[in-house]
């Protein structure tokens, strides 16, 4: 133990203390094993002896060595032994020849005395030595929590990510005080690597590529932290090629525990040795590595996400603009995805997601972005690309994609891909239309025969019309939360009875300045992307809600209220529950009540029609048939609709004065519903006299701007109230 370790012991606490324990003592020294004095107390009138001639000592008694000097004094000495460093020091004390002659026959007394004495030092120093020992692994814990804590993990930007993956392995070289630190995960295409200038090996290169061979694989492959540091160790040859450096690699680890990476740290064999602290700080930095990769990369493939791609859109959007640069953005839909779940399982349908992504990462430049948006969709950004280029490699895609088999069991099936190209140019606005209008060219590809691709142009209408009705659907789902819909209504009057009106129950929009949108600006895109059920839904509530609150005085009225029900509700989960629920709540009359369905709708989904129907006039509820006649087979499938009215479809009434087939189909139609004991309305009435010639043709109700135009519903409950009032 240095001389300055010894010197940490006080001499004045001893000064007082071994007097007592040596009674008669004329000095009392601790020597170092060199013999240089570390304190002594009291004076030795000889000079000091040399400690390192073994012969002026000769054992006297129990672990205790006596000397005499020249000048008579007698010096005992015994050696003060650690339990993790043996002998480090010696206690000596000296007697004058004469006091010392009765101590020549204490032995005993002499021998209790160096073990009391010596047990006092040796747990002083014990102490010491482990209060040292504990002040470094506190450093040590405090350099790892600044390790730790310095290093990010929660970021939100791809290239914020990036940056924390750099610093993090930047700051494992740094903290453990190593040669080389590496972050490898090698389907994800990502290698990072920080080496110590001072300790870095002699050949950086050649480690890098042996840990991602061997050790990578042992590390993916068992799940495990590998850690080398013998000289002989076997794993140095196996996975070393028998180099001169020691090794300490663990996982990074997916949601699902499987390794998807690993983080590794080199040094170079005489200056650091891999303890198990090494291992749990590096444990804990591969944890955070994997919270930064997983912020921008999908687990089932390990190709970025959605927000990772779009950094890289921006950053491309951005080359665009400045270098007038062009690139290619592809959206890629896997066609049978849903096919393969329903019939082999959803563990078949990922192994084909996995295999698409390694097709496509395999078809790809190194330069090109690649990435999972989602379900079946992925993205394709090729960098620096004309529209020609990028439409061989959208081929080559769907090709090879063509080229997949899934086969499980005895069931194989095939698969193809839709796929949306646009060009990114200077011209460009924004990676939100760019990534909407691949989408809306995909959507396309996939509604004309699927297994193709399309190209999105400026001056194709039909595309640019898909483009409008995608922005509408946050606008209409906005208008949902802050309850910016209206309801209106329209009359729909006998043509010839004293019976009671009825009235259409029809949904508008406000736009941001409150002005009232016509239903053509939003509905087309509602029913193309599946909103129809929510919209169906806030009509039935609101509808309910403003008539339960003045049922009691429109009541008399007998005026009946007709909603309209989209096909997409019909099908949907819960829709017929929902409006019983909602009926019974609002105590209206339900026979007061009419749900209008349109002939597609209903021959679309004719099990579901027939069911809701059935359940509805349980309750008392009316129903018409909506557009009849519009459908190929219209009549035959009148027979097992079981409806109150049939509406006929305007195309035909608003012809019916001037075209011989559009009356033969109005008459046909009333002779039917007749027939049948229904009755008949005609919608798009524009005149008189289209009114007198539905009459003479047997039409119950009429329904037109020229009969009324649509009012909001507050307005009717309101006249509504005030002839009850009349009439009372």
């Amino acid at each position: 133990m240095p001389v300055n370790i010894l010197k940490s012991l006080t001499r004045d606490k001893y000064a007082r203390l071994l007097p007592r324990i040596f009674p008669g003592a004329a000095s009392i020294e601790l020597l170092a094993l060199g013999g240089e004095s570390v304190w002594q107390i009291g004076d030795s009138k000889s000079p000091e002896p040399a400690l390192s001639d073994k012969d002026a000592w000769i054992p006297f008694t129990g672990g205790v060595e006596q000397q005499r000097l020249p000048d008579g004094e007698i010096r005992y000495r015994t050696a003060i032994v650690t339990r993790d460093r043996g002998p480090i020091a010696y206690l000596a004390v000296a007697y004058e020849a004469q006091a010392s002659v009765p101590l020549e026959t204490a032995g005993n007394r002499l021998q209790r005395s160096f073990a009391d004495a010596t047990a006092i030092v040796q747990d002083e120093l014990e102490l010491q030595h482990e209060c040292n020992q504990l002040a470094v692994e506190l450093t040590e814990r405090y350099e790892e929590l600044n390790l730790v804590y310095s290093t990010k993990d929660h970021v939100e930007y791809f290239e914020e990510g990036q940056e924390a993956l750099v610093r993090l392995v930047h700051n494992c070289a740094d903290y453990l005080d190593v040669g080389l630190a590496t972050l490898m995960c090698r389907e994800r295409g990502l290698v990072l690597h920080s080496e110590n200038a001072n300790e870095a090996p002699s050949d950086p290169e050649g480690i890098l590529d042996v840990l991602g061979k061997a050790v990578y694989d042992r590390v993916e492959s068992q799940v495990a932290c590998v850690i080398v540091n013998e000289l002989d160790d076997d794993e140095r040859a196996r996975l070393l090629e028998n180099r001169n450096e020691n090794v300490l690699a663990y996982p990074i680890l997916d949601d699902h525990g499987t390794a998807i990476g690993m983080l590794a740290v080199v040094a170079r064999k005489e200056l650091h040795t891999f303890s198990n602290g090494d291992r749990n700080l590096l444990e804990v930095m591969a944890k955070k590595a994997s919270r930064i990769i997983h912020t921008h990369h999908d687990s089932l493939t390990g190709l970025m996400n959605r927000n990772g791609f779009e950094s890289s859109l921006v950053t491309s959007l951005a080359n665009a603009h400045k270098n007038n640069g062009q690139h290619c953005l592809l959206h890629v839909d896997i066609d049978q995805l849903h096919v393969v779940n329903d019939l082999m399982g959803h563990q078949e349908g990922d192994s084909l997601i996995r295999r698409a992504a390694k097709l496509l990462r395999g078809l790809l430049r190194d330069s090109d972005f690649l990435a999972r948006l989602g379900g079946d969709e992925f993205a394709v950004l090729l960098s620096n690309c004309s529209m020609r280029e990028g439409q061989k490699v959208a081929e080559k895609i769907r090709a090879a994609i063509a080229d997949l088999k899934v086969i499980s069991a005895r069931k194989q099936l095939d698969t193809t891909a839709s796929i949306g190209v646009v060009a990114i140019t200077r011209d460009t606005e924004g990676i939100v239309g760019a990534m909407a209008s691949a989408e809306i060219a995909c959507k396309a590809a996939k509604d004309n025969g699927r297994d193709r691709i399309e190209i999105f142009e400026q001056d194709n209408t039909t595309l640019i019309r898909r483009s409008e009705e995608i922005e509408w659907i946050g606008r209409i789902q906005q208008a949902l939360r802050e309850d910016h819909f209206r309801l209106f209504c329209q009359p729909v009057l006998p043509i010839d009875s004293a019976d009671a009106p009825h009235y259409e129950i029809l949904i508008r929009m406000l736009d941001d300045n409150g002005d009232v949108l016509s239903p053509a600006s939003f509905l087309p895109a509602a029913e193309r992307y599946q909103l129809m059920p929510l919209l169906d839904r806030w009509v039935i509530h609101n509808t309910l809600k403003s008539l339960r609150a003045v049922w009691t005085e429109i009541d008399g009225t007998g005026a009946v209220f007709c909603i309209n029900l989209s096909g997409q509700s019909l099908t949907n989960n819960g829709f017929t529950t929902f409006v019983a629920d909602e009926l019974r709540q609002s105590a209206i009359d339900a026979t007061r009540i009419c749900f209008e369905i349109t002939e597609t709708a209903a021959i679309s989904n004719i099990d579901e029609a027939n069911g809701f129907i059935a359940d509805m006039r349980a309750l008392g509820c009316r129903f018409a048939l909506d557009d009849f006649g519009a459908g190929l087979s219209s009549f035959g499938y009148l027979k097992v609709l079981d409806v109150d009215y049939l509406k006929i479809d305007g195309s035909f009434v608003c012809e019916v004065t001037t075209d011989k087939v559009s009356r033969s189909m109005v008459e046909a139609i009333c002779q039917i519903g007749r027939t049948m004991g229904l009755d008949m309305i005609a919608e798009f009435v524009g005149d008189q006299a289209t009114v007198e010639l539905l009459r003479d043709i047997g039409v119950d109700y009429v329904q037109g701007f020229f009969i009324g135009k649509p009012v909001p519903l507050v307005e009717v409950t309101a006249e509504l109230q005030s002839a009850a009032t009349r009439s009372a």
